[in-house]
């Protein structure tokens, strides 16, 4: 294989951009709302526990679509620990491979109206609605954190209990926030692609609005550094969109507001477009670390059991 070929290979493996269905876990559908209208077919895995679950978690891929190391990881450890888990593919159905160099290509809210009708299947299935927890990881850790908020799809009147977000990106910053859920965010001590203190400003105002919310910062993590266990060496990812440096506040009334220009609520792609003009870089480091990957685990466990 050419050189340069090869290593643009490992690069795209590393970042997780393949997608790899995650192992064991039972293979499920269901209905999601579009919002254009109509409703769309999304695949999931689920893992059941053993004895009578403790509660239901949703968990929402990033940008590189789902992965057997991040969640399929997840889905088993939590299933080990007493809770059912759902780990839904909302890339795959739309025929999304990735979205790192292009944030465009899937609207975090459309991603919410999956992970809502997730819970909702989650309840059909007999789990309680009073015990439900999303979990998402970089765009599925911003899809968990506006699903805490109810400024993001007010007419979603259903929430879940609890919301972690893992290194999420945190730029849609509610003015006046509407807390919905308990939230514990996991950030990245040296995340390139979102930061850390977006998340932990947008913390502070959601605690100051009457919410429940902790933050734990991980030393010597990167984005994504709970990934594939074979990829702890340190990667670059070239063409990735990054938004360390992006803030746009979103008013009350859902409308964002960036460089002095309003956008409807459901209008990602005009915001982006108009932070790719100052704010959005590109190129952002990618590593796994094994250790803090167990920890992270054993916190989210920890803080369900406390929660549900």
């Amino acid at each position: 294989m050419n050189v340069k070929i090869m290593w643009a290979a490992l690069l795209v493996v590393a970042a997780g951009l393949v997608q790899a269905q995650p192992k064991e876990g039972e293979a499920v559908s269901y209905d999601s709302p579009q919002l254009a209208g109509g409703t769309l077919v999304i695949r999931g895995i689920l893992y059941k526990p053993t004895g009578p679950a403790k509660g239901s978690v949703v968990i929402v891929h990033g940008s590189g679509g789902w992965s057997d190391g991040r969640e399929g990881h997840y889905g088993r450890a939590l299933s080990a620990a007493g809770y059912a888990a759902l780990a839904i593919d909302t890339f795959g159905p739309r025929s999304v491979s990735n979205t790192a160099a292009d944030q465009g290509k899937l609207s975090t809210f459309q991603q919410m109206m999956d992970a809502f009708a997730a819970r909702t299947y989650l309840l059909s299935l007999g789990y309680p609605a009073d015990k439900t927890a999303i979990m998402g990881f970089s765009r599925g850790g911003t899809v968990s954190v506006q699903a805490a908020d109810r400024t993001f799809l007010p007419q979603v009147a259903e929430r879940f209990k609890l919301s972690l977000p893992f290194y999420a990106g945190c730029t849609a910053r509610p003015r006046e926030p509407k807390p919905a859920s308990t939230m514990f965010m996991v950030l990245a001590e040296k995340d390139e692609w979102v930061g850390v203190k977006s998340c932990q400003d947008l913390a502070t105002a959601y605690a100051a609005a009457g919410g429940k919310v902790t933050s734990k910062v991980y030393p010597n993590t990167a984005h994504g550094f709970d990934g594939d266990p074979a990829n702890t060496r340190l990667f670059r990812v070239s063409d990735a969109e990054t938004f360390v440096d992006c803030v746009a506040l979103v008013e009350p009334d859902g409308t964002l507001g960036y460089g002095g220009k309003k956008f409807a609520a459901t209008d990602s792609s005009g915001l982006l477009d108009e932070m790719r003009k100052s704010c959005v870089k590109k190129g952002g480091s990618v590593w796994t670390n094994l250790g803090q990957k167990e920890a992270a685990t054993k916190d989210a466990i920890e803080f369900l059991d406390a929660n549900l």
